[in-house]
């Protein structure tokens, strides 16, 4: 009787979830200017030479010396 029960309440779910799946967003939320994209992974940079130019600052030119502890 159980199976009956929750066989039938699955049923209803994916009727439901794939009647409101057809539901789409409107042109104002779709439109913006500021959407995220997903069609690029997050860790992957938008400009990769940016990495190269910010880096370039830390480096300074010189010579190292020995540190001697007494």
């Amino acid at each position: 009787m159980n199976s009956i029960i929750f066989g039938l309440l699955a049923a209803i779910s994916l009727f439901i979830f794939f009647n409101l799946g057809k539901v789409k967003a409107s042109a104002k939320q779709t439109n913006r200017d500021d959407r995220i994209n997903w069609g690029t992974p997050p860790w992957r940079k938008k400009n990769p030479s940016s990495k190269r130019d910010s880096s370039s600052g830390r480096i300074i030119e010189g010579e190292a010396e020995e540190i001697n502890k007494d």
